[in-house]
């Protein structure tokens, strides 16, 4: 009997671990690893589509200015979070850097043919894999601004090497005629 109840006990931390993020489990397979799909929204009056990994959930803004897509497993939201808005808060790589003057050091700060890209360490969150990513697209008249950050999907995660890819994601913005 009192081997069965180690059994039992053994096989509920099992679970408990794996719904933990131990194991395997948790909130599914990372999204580092899960096939890009093509979402379609719109932000303000500018339609657009972005590849994103499966599963993001997308969330419109009541007043339709932005809508905000990230990952929400067993009641808890996870990163990368991305927001595509129609304002921005700056139509230039050099504006932009103005305005996060805390950032000491980028990742990336590159001036495209229709806008620009920027990541870097969150400065409000030094050393704890936390990264923002900034992104403004224009075609014609029409532009987005693309905001990601991306932080810890699990405790130790090393999150760094994961900004390409929401760099990526912002870039994917196609902005309909």
């Amino acid at each position: 009997m009192r081997g069965h109840i180690i059994v039992a006990l053994l096989g509920s931390l099992s679970v408990a671990s794996a719904a933990c993020g131990k194991g395997g489990g948790g909130p599914g397979e990372h999204w580092s690893k899960r096939p890009v799909k093509t979402m379609s929204a719109k932000a303000g009056d500018v339609a657009f589509t972005i590849e994103l990994p499966d599963g993001m959930r997308q969330t419109d803004d009541p007043k339709g200015k932005e809508v905000e897509f990230d990952f929400h497993i067993d009641g808890r939201v996870y990163t990368p979070e991305i927001r595509v808005s129609t304002g921005g808060v700056a139509k230039d790589l050099d504006e932009y850097k103005r305005f996060e003057s805390k950032v000491a050091t980028w990742l990336r700060a590159e001036t495209l043919s229709d806008g620009f890209v920027a990541s870097a360490e969150n400065p409000n969150y030094p050393g704890k894999e936390d990264y923002l990513v900034y992104a403004y697209r224009t075609a014609g008249d029409k532009a987005l601004a693309c905001s990601g950050r991306v932080t810890r999907w699990s405790k130790g995660e090393v999150v760094k090497d994961k900004v390409a890819q929401v760099e990526k994601a912002c870039l994917s913005i196609k902005i309909a005629p």
